[in-house]
């Protein structure tokens, strides 16, 4: 949506974000995203379809595996292709502009705002939960607590880099030491002899393809996330040796305490309590923390803030480069010229959260895109195949074998023909969504701008001027690096 040249005196190379994540900043970004609520409050999934403690303990391993595969592929991705965007802008180098801009699409219509809002109201229920322990919890406050939330982690995002980091990191510390107090929890039950729920490990498992194809859905569910650094990788401080380091090491950290953590909740509470829990950690914490158990749900509500701080950050990214690369307006690829924040797309992404805020049943259009996730991914991942073909002699500081995106792609496949064949209606409303972008692209980018209505584009060239103004932004320069020459978009 590129507009015509603007006469404002800001220079369009003098400000860019700066590179403000650092390692440890890195890992507990992965680790926050990634983590979020979902191992606190609903991992019965996996149990649901596996039916039994042994077979869904397998089947969270396979998911860890599978999501250590998929973050390596991304890490040689991003080491490159040093542009932030993930899998959009992985797309975009290797399969040009349309198949770009409907992971755009999906990604900022629906699927981020809409995960955005259920962190929020999800941080707000379980922060004012204890206040209200006798009687339900009124719903409008629960709404201005989430809109509060909202509205608290995008100004600090746009105050600094480094605040919205430190604030990841204190979140994710609160995290992992809550599962650390589940894990050690479940240990000492099982040395002082609860093992009665694992005589049968196996017993009653459902070992048909349907059904297990839908607990490693579920386990991978859980493990979503884990490309959140490539959203920021123009901000990482070395790029080429943090971005693999930090998968390599968080990555497969976070598979062990999701396994042990998940060995710690059967050893407490058995199948009929998992799979009727509306949230197993705090189940668990009922049980054997005593007066302690107020930790829990706090560790969720601060779990449900890291999570969505996180999001934030990558969102607003990924807006900022859709936007960079021409395919959302111009302004929302703007800069503050003292804060180096990206303002305008911190404020979009914002907006578009507060928005399904109002959204009555945001879970179902989660449930509708839920498959264009694996999707998008695996067409990244199928890109990082097709450049090792055009472009061979392309510098690769981390270049993995070969049969690691293979097989990543072949999963993938999987995981998307798996709910179109057995959810068929709902998934044709989700690839209807995204399709839904196609006369998007074709009027507002693909056609040259002289064919584009003379409004829109004054009302475009208003706009961009006005946000530099009210904002106090530039544009920003050009990231530094290796990057590959942009497909006609």
């Amino acid at each position: 949506m590129k507009i015509p040249e603007n006469t404002d005196s800001c220079s369009a190379h003098s400000v860019h974000l700066r590179k403000e994540i650092s390692f440890l900043r890195g890992v507990c970004l992965l680790l926050g995203n990634t983590i979020g609520a979902a191992i606190f409050i609903s991992p019965k999934g996996v149990l649901l379809h596996s039916s039994s403690y042994g077979l869904s303990l397998i089947m969270w391993t396979i998911g860890g595996i599978f999501s250590v595969i998929g973050s390596l592929c991304y890490a040689e991705l991003g080491t490159t292709i040093t542009k932030s965007g993930s899998s959009y802008i992985y797309v975009f180098e290797s399969f040009g502009g349309f198949m770009a801009f409907l992971n755009l699409w999906t990604s900022l219509i629906i699927s981020y705002p809409a995960r955005q809002a259920i962190l929020a109201l999800t941080f707000s229920n379980y922060l004012m939960g204890p206040f209200y322990s006798s009687c339900p919890l009124p719903s409008a406050a629960v709404y201005l607590v989430a809109v509060a939330c909202i509205g608290f982690i995008t100004a600090v995002n746009c105050a600094k880099v480094k605040w919205g980091a430190y604030l990841q990191m204190a979140a994710t510390v609160a995290q992992v030491s809550a599962l650390i107090v589940i894990i050690v929890t479940g240990v000492v039950k099982l040395i002082q002899g609860d093992t009665q729920n694992f005589e049968k490990p196996f017993e009653g498992s459902k070992l048909n393809p349907g059904s297990m194809a839908l607990a490693l859905y579920s386990a991978l569910y859980s493990y979503s996330g884990w490309d959140a650094l490539n959203y920021v990788t123009e901000e990482m401080k070395n790029p080429e040796r943090n971005l693999p380091l930090t998968i390599i090491i968080a990555m497969p950290l976070l598979t062990v305490i999701y396994f042990l953590t998940n060995v710690a909740y059967y050893t407490v509470m058995d199948a009929e309590t998992i799979l009727n829990s509306s949230a197993v950690a705090v189940t668990f914490a009922d049980q054997v923390l005593g007066y302690a158990k107020w930790f829990i749900p706090l560790t969720v509500a601060i779990s449900c803030c890291g999570a969505l701080n996180s999001v934030i950050i990558s969102s607003s990214r990924l807006i900022f480069v859709g936007s960079r690369e021409g395919h959302l307006p111009d302004c929302l690829c703007l800069v503050h010229i003292y804060r180096f924040t990206p303002i305008p797309a911190l404020l979009f992404n914002g907006g578009m959260a507060l928005i399904f805020l109002c959204v009555k049943d945001i879970y179902q259009l989660i449930h509708y895109f839920s498959f264009s996730y694996w999707l998008f991914l695996g067409l990244a991942v199928a890109g990082q195949i097709y450049l090792r073909w055009t472009c061979p002699d392309m510098p690769r500081p981390l270049k993995l074998n070969l049969c690691f995106p293979v097989v990543y792609c072949i999963c993938s496949v999987c995981l998307v023909v798996v709910p179109l064949y057995s959810d068929t209606a709902d998934s044709m409303v989700g690839l209807a969504g995204i399709l839904s972008g196609a006369p998007i692209y074709y009027f507002f980018i693909h056609l040259p701008p002289q064919r584009q209505p003379k409004i829109l584009r004054k009302l475009l060239g208003f706009i961009f001027i006005y946000t530099q103004k009210v904002c106090l932004c530039c544009p920003a320069e050009s990231p530094p690096g290796k990057q590959i020459q942009s497909k006609s978009k």
